[in-house]
């Protein structure tokens, strides 16, 4: 019981500011529409793969963004907590 667990929650939340920025930015940007005139196969197939990339990247922004939120409250939960215990402990 003597080892503690330190959580520097402004560093933690400085770092998870700048991954929302940085999650926000992941956008892909590929070209949707690349046969026009063209009909080729390779053409559409390669269209088809740039929309599930484009869809891969939502899909991994939007998870992403969750799993900081997570982590936010998480933090938030610990702080919350250690606040009772310190609170709790000055009260006997």
């Amino acid at each position: 019981m003597g080892q503690e667990i330190k959580v520097k929650t402004g560093e933690v939340k400085e770092a998870l500011s700048k991954l929302k920025h940085s999650s926000d930015s992941m956008k892909a940007s590929v070209p949707t529409d690349v046969k026009g005139q063209n009909h080729l196969d390779t053409a559409k197939k390669i269209e088809e793969l740039n929309q599930s990339i484009n869809k891969i990247a939502a899909s991994y922004a939007s998870a992403f963004s969750k799993q900081i939120a997570q982590t936010e409250s998480a933090v938030e939960a610990i702080k919350d907590t250690d606040k009772q215990l310190a609170s709790s402990m000055k009260t006997k």
